[in-house]
């Protein structure tokens, strides 16, 4: 009998294809400067290893481990439309919001991930150690209360002052002139 305990994580499987991504960017202005871009994106996302890589003391799947458990938890308290997420208020800002998270396990993370189920049960004793993850007595995890507040005191403000950052040089290299386009000029 399956206690739905073991159901992937929604929004995701296992090996799903995908069509191509639609380009929401100029794709002349692309080409003309992709080179610059990939520089631009490469020191991007090699800052944020090495963010993780300090955090998570050289064990890199140990944040993919904590994020999948995290992101699952939180299910109901955001919904989705399109890429974007909305805070569901009644649960996320009341003082007992943690009550509210969806439980998970390693099977599913294991699942979701790719990553080898005993693996998943490695680093999720080591997350329980750290104290930002908690067990019940069915297998079943969740983050603990104190993952929000130890992210987002420093590490997050960091990673999102490069993402911005990042994505305003990018932006910059592939959007459409707007100026030139509502004043009906081309380059």
């Amino acid at each position: 009998m399956d206690d739905g305990a073991r159901k992937p994580i929604p929004g995701r499987r296992k090996n799903e294809k995908q069509d191509p991504p639609v380009a929401p960017f100029d794709q002349e202005k692309y080409e003309r400067h992709k080179s610059l871009i990939a520089v631009l994106m490469g020191n991007f996302f090699l800052r944020y290893l090495n963010l993780l890589y300090r955090e998570f003391g050289g064990d890199f799947l140990m944040p993919v481990v904590l994020g999948e458990i995290a992101h699952h938890n939180i299910t109901r308290l955001y919904s989705s439309e399109g890429d974007c997420f909305n805070i569901n208020e009644r649960m996320a800002d009341s003082a007992d919001r943690m009550k509210h998270l969806e439980p998970t396990n390693a099977y599913s993370i294991s699942e979701a991930t790719g990553i080898p189920r005993e693996t998943v049960r490695r680093k999720i004793d080591k997350l329980i150690q750290k104290g930002w993850i908690v067990k019940n007595a069915r297998g079943e995890v969740f983050m603990s209360e104190t993952v929000p507040g130890h992210f987002t005191k420093d590490f997050n403000k960091k990673l999102l002052a490069e993402l911005l950052g990042a994505s305003e040089c990018l932006r910059e290299l592939v959007e459409p002139d707007r100026k030139a386009e509502t004043k009906g000029w081309t380059r």
